[in-house]
């Protein structure tokens, strides 16, 4: 008997740690320590994935429901190494496995992720995707460049199922130094087409996979400490450039402007704890513009570009700190476009204990600027108390602004305050605040806020971004989301109402805006939406414009590699009666790649009425992917007429860019695809990598 109940007791010891469904930030399991790595094959056959950690029962987060296709998740650690093997039955649903190059994307494709936040709040967050084909991608909410060496191996069986194996070098991500830690972790996967989100952590009041706070932890994680510690790196370019407009480069914002090319420079990261680190760069190049942001449309604020800058966008949430609060976007005491074409720059960001931490300079031709950043959060991420400030010395004028931010969430219910405020100094207009605060309830069917909003006149940041000044008043955002029965063709829906009055300070109407917007998502892959609403802007004293627009819009296969969807606007805006056609169309074949858009606006004095302006955009991207880490890329747009938002011309521009497996980057690029024509400039740039992976 004894001998028997021995044999009992060890045959429950050996197996997996399984978690059940709807896990949350309640649930603790503890990790799994490897003595030896697991082979490397996509299989968890292996005895030795037996005692690992296991994850099944997800849940289909599209439509609160249980997953409809059985889901495994395993995970062990090491020494090095995290490893992770999925298992996921999908005989009778077709494979969508498109993307062939790693580090560009394979969010479209079927795909497994692998999320784990090693600061328990959501500061250093790491996600690794793979699809069917072994073809992987990765994120860090620390940096946009983050793209590490890691390995991703995948099978798909003759059943039409299919298994991933990760194999994720500590070195790549960052975590504190104590010997024994506690992490959140959750294991994701996407099925194109059904447009499926499976999670393993699931919370009512989850808005979205990604928040860290509905994360199990996973304890008992015992390490060296400097095993997450990344390394020193540099990266360090050299550059040859021909053609009539070799000294043309982009700024920021969109414009391009004359300077000397640079021929040389270099960046360096270098940590000096687990999770502080210190940036330099040192003529930093801007000769590679990777996505093409020009548009035609008509818009009521000003536009709002996405940064592509290495040195900003590593660590960029540590010093853009404050709470963005507003129904239709926000302000922003630090908007990294607005500053120019710079020469060097020097940041430290990271962490220490609970709190983030920015702080940067960057000195250019007249400019001379620095910011800083920094937030305390509580271990559940429902507290955050932020601060910044940022200092503008420019040609004949300082600009400082500072500001605090508060935010508080209830995870259970959804409840939660948001408060901003900024004060503005400099040297020309005086001094200005912008004072915001949000209070409502966000769940997984209701949004119900209340906003108030003051930006006293004359706020306007220099490195900031300010959509309007010189407006107080209340706003409101009510919104409901729901999903389909099983029985039913409808996958999801959704649908909102925002609405606000601001006054000028002068007592006179600043804005007023109501607007609706609805969409609905069926299980075919085809989805609707549609916007409608009046909104009203005083564009000078005295002077109210409208804009009056209604859209609607069908899509078909949004989220896959092969999306197609045509749009149609019009209604009074800003002085004029507008009409607006939005097509566009990508298809993937092998190696192939394929995009094409279409957009036109017709600008009449008012409906009825003969044509005043149009204008109209075409753009086409041909691709061929070489292995998995070289691609080419052809891009051509033509826009004409006038009208819009963007500068006539066509444009021809060449990109072929290759990763070398000691991370060495190399590209080869005529023009660039953001130029408003085609840019006579022939650019060859290799990059030296030396040190940690890229990113970390």
């Amino acid at each position: 008997m004894p001998r028997a109940l021995g044999a009992l007791l060890l045959a429950l010891l050996a197996m997996p740690l399984v978690a059940n469904a709807s896990v949350g930030p309640g649930d603790r399991f503890p990790a799994v320590r490897s003595a030896a790595p697991p082979p490397m094959v996509a299989s968890a056959r292996a005895a030795l994935w037996r005692s690992a950690l296991t994850a099944k029962d997800f849940y289909n987060f599209n439509v609160r429901r249980p997953a409809g296709m059985a889901t495994s998740a395993r995970f062990l650690y090491d020494s090095k190494n995290l490893y992770v093997e999925f298992h996921c039955v999908q005989a009778g649903v077709p494979i969508t496995a498109a993307q062939r190059v790693n580090h560009a994307g394979v969010g479209s494709d079927d795909h497994v992720s692998f999320d784990v936040d090693t600061s328990g709040n959501g500061s250093r967050t790491y996600t690794f995707r793979v699809n069917p084909l072994g073809v992987h991608d990765e994120s860090s909410s620390e940096n946009a460049r983050y793209a590490p060496s890691w390995v991703s191996i995948a099978h798909v069986s003759r059943a039409g199922n299919y298994d991933v194996l990760m194999v994720i070098p500590l070195a790549t991500i960052r975590s504190q130094a104590a010997p024994e830690q506690r992490w959140r972790l959750n294991f994701e996967r996407f099925i194109a087409a059904r447009n499926a989100a499976y999670t393993w952590a699931y919370a009512p009041a989850m808005q979205s996979t990604t928040e860290v706070q509905f994360w199990p932890w996973v304890t008992h994680i015992r390490l060296s400490p400097n095993a997450t510690r990344p390394k020193p790196q540099v990266d360090a370019y050299v550059l040859g450039s021909a053609g009539s407009q070799r000294n043309v480069f982009q700024n920021g914002i969109g414009r391009f402007e004359t300077t000397s090319p640079r021929q040389a420079g270099i960046d360096v990261t270098y940590p000096f704890t687990n999770t502080l680190a210190f940036v330099g760069t040192l003529a930093p190049d801007f000769s590679n513009v990777e996505e093409d942001q020009t548009t035609i449309q008509f818009q009521e604020f000003q536009k709002s570009y996405q940064e592509y800058r290495p040195f900003f966008a590593q660590g960029a949430q540590y010093i853009d700190a404050l709470p963005q609060i507003g129904v239709f976007g926000s302000n922003s005491m630090f908007y990294t476009p607005s500053i120019g074409i710079f020469n060097r720059g020097m940041k430290i960001e990271g962490t220490a204990g609970r709190s983030d931490i920015g702080l940067l300079n960057v000195v250019g031709p007249g400019i001379d600027d620095s910011a800083a950043g920094y937030t305390y959060s509580t271990p559940s991420g429902s507290l955050a108390l932020s601060a910044e400030s940022v200092v503008a010395n420019h040609v004949g004028v300082r600009d400082m602004t500072t500001g605090v931010g508060l935010s508080r969430t209830n995870r259970a219910s959804g409840e939660g305050t948001e408060l901003e405020i900024a004060a503005e100094r400099d040297t020309l207009t005086g001094s200005s605040h912008d004072v915001n605060f949000e209070e409502g309830i966000r769940n997984q069917h209701f949004t119900a806020l209340a906003i108030y909003r003051d930006t006293s006149p004359g706020y306007a940041p220099l490195d900031g971004y300010t959509a309007t000044n010189d407006a107080r008043g209340l706003g409101a955002l009510l919104g409901y989301k729901g999903a389909g029965s099983s029985h039913s063709a409808i996958e999801s829906y959704s649908g909102s109402i925002g609405l606000d009055r601001y006054l000028a300070y002068d007592g006179s109407l600043r804005e007023a805006d109501i607007n609706g917007f609805f969409t609905v998502q069926f299980k075919d892959l085809i989805s609707v939406q549609g916007f409608a609403g009046p909104s009203e802007l005083q564009v000078a004293p005295g002077t109210i414009d409208w804009f009056n627009r209604r859209s609607i819009e069908v899509g078909y296969g949004q989220g896959t590699p092969n999306p197609a969807d045509i749009a149609y606007s019009w209604g009074p805006f800003g002085g004029f009666y507008v009409q607006q056609w939005q097509s566009s169309y990508a298809r993937v074949f092998g190696a192939y790649g394929f995009s094409f858009e279409y957009d036109g606006n017709e600008e009449r004095p008012a409906r009825g009425l003969p044509i005043d302006n149009s204008q109209w955009l075409r753009r086409t991207v041909l691709s061929r992917s070489f292995g998995r880490d070289a691609t080419i890329g052809l891009a051509l747009r033509t826009v004409n007429g006038t009208g819009g938002f963007a500068q006539p011309g066509t444009n021809l521009s060449m990109l072929y860019e290759a990763r070398f497996k000691n991370q060495d980057l190399l590209y080869i690029e005529y023009g660039t695809s953001a130029a408003p024509q085609t840019l006579h400039r022939f650019i060859v740039k290799y990059v030296f990598h030396a040190g940690g992976s890229s990113g970390t």
